[in-house]
C-alpha cells in the first residue's frame, strides 16, 4: 500500500485535514473530527443533515485510535483498532483518493514586483495495452494554457519546484488562452499521435494467439450438434475478452499548476 508508518500516516492525514491530534502516544491517537470529516467517517447523515436543515454547525465527534490490537483502556472499547486492510483505514484511503483527482498548485516564490504566474493544465495518464500481455505505461503532461507548448514527462521536470496552495505575495495568474476542455483535448490528441507511432508488436502477438485458438475451437465444435452452439459463442467470445488487443487510456489525475514566466522557459529549454 505504500504506508510504512501508519501512526504517522494517520496523524499527517487529520492534520492536513483541519482537525485537531488532542492527544498521542507511539500507538494512540485521539482526534476531533472536523465537521467534513465527522461526515464522511462517522455514519452520522441523518444528524449532519438536520443540523444543516436548522442552520445550527453540529458537534463533531472524537475518535479514538490505535494501532495496538491488545490496546486495554480504562473506557472499554473506547478504543478502535486501526491496521492495514480495516474498513477505518479504506475509509481514509477513499477520501484521499477523491481529494487527489484534482489540485491547483501555485510556484512559491519570493518577490517584491508584481510576477504573473502562466497557468498549466497537467494530466496524468494511463496507458493499458491489453492483450495476451499486459501493461501499463503512466505519461505526465502539462500544457501551457497562454501558448499552447506541451511538455512531456511534466511531474518530472517540475520536481525540484517548491509548490503551495495559495498564490505568492506580488504574483497574479495570468487568464487562459486556450480553455481547460481545448487544453485536455490537445493532449489527448498528442497522445493518441504518440501511440499510432509505436510499431505495436505485442498487438500482432496477441492476435494472432487469439486467431490460434478460435480456430481450434471452431474444430473441436464443428461436429457438433445445434444444441451446442450457446456454449461454443460463448467461449468464443471469452477467448476474445483475453486476447483480443486494445488500449485503454484513463485519467488518473490531473490539475491546474501556476508558474512563472521564467521557470516556464527553462522547463521548455531544458
Amino acid at each position: 500500500m505504500g504506508i510504512e508508518n501508519l501512526h504517522k500516516f494517520l496523524n499527517t492525514f487529520f492534520n492536513e485535514n483541519q482537525c485537531q491530534v488532542e492527544q498521542q502516544t507511539n500507538e494512540d491517537l485521539t482526534i476531533q473530527l472536523s465537521p467534513e470529516l465527522d461526515e464522511q467517517l462517522m455514519n452520522r447523515p441523518f444528524y449532519w443533515q438536520y443540523m444543516k436543515k436548522m442552520g445550527l454547525e453540529g458537534e463533531p465527534s472524537r475518535l479514538y485510535l490505535t494501532v495496538n490490537p491488545n490496546k486495554k483502556d480504562e473506557d472499554e472499547n473506547k478504543y478502535e483498532f486501526i491496521h492495514f486492510g480495516s474498513p477505518r483505514l479504506q475509509q481514509i484511503i477513499q477520501i484521499l483518493l477523491s481529494k487527489g483527482k484534482y489540485v491547483k498548485l501555485y510556484q512559491s516564490i519570493i518577490t517584491t514586483q508584481h510576477t504573473p504566474l502562466i497557468p498549466w493544465l497537467v494530466l496524468n495518464i494511463k496507458i493499458s495495452y491489453i492483450g495476451k500481455d499486459k501493461k501499463e505505461v503512466l505519461k505526465s503532461i502539462g500544457i501551457n494554457m497562454v501558448n499552447g507548448a506541451i511538455i512531456n514527462e511534466f511531474i518530472h521536470a517540475i520536481r525540484d519546484i517548491q509548490w503551495g496552495v495559495k498564490i505568492s505575495d506580488f504574483c497574479y495568474t495570468l487568464t487562459p488562452l486556450i480553455q481547460v476542455k481545448h487544453s485536455y483535448q490537445r493532449i489527448m490528441q498528442l497522445v493518441e499521435e504518440m501511440l499510432q507511432q509505436e510499431t505495436h508488436e505485442w498487438a500482432a502477438t496477441s492476435w494472432g494467439k487469439m486467431e490460434k485458438e478460435k480456430n481450434l475451437l471452431k474444430q473441436f465444435y464443428q461436429s457438433e450438434e445445434d444444441s451446442y452452439q450457446n456454449h461454443y459463442q460463448k467461449e468464443l467470445e471469452a477467448i476474445e475478452s483475453i486476447y483480443q488487443p486494445k488500449i485503454d487510456i484513463s485519467i488518473v489525475n490531473g490539475g491546474m499548476f501556476f508558474i512563472t514566466q521564467y521557470t516556464s522557459f527553462k522547463l521548455l529549454n531544458s
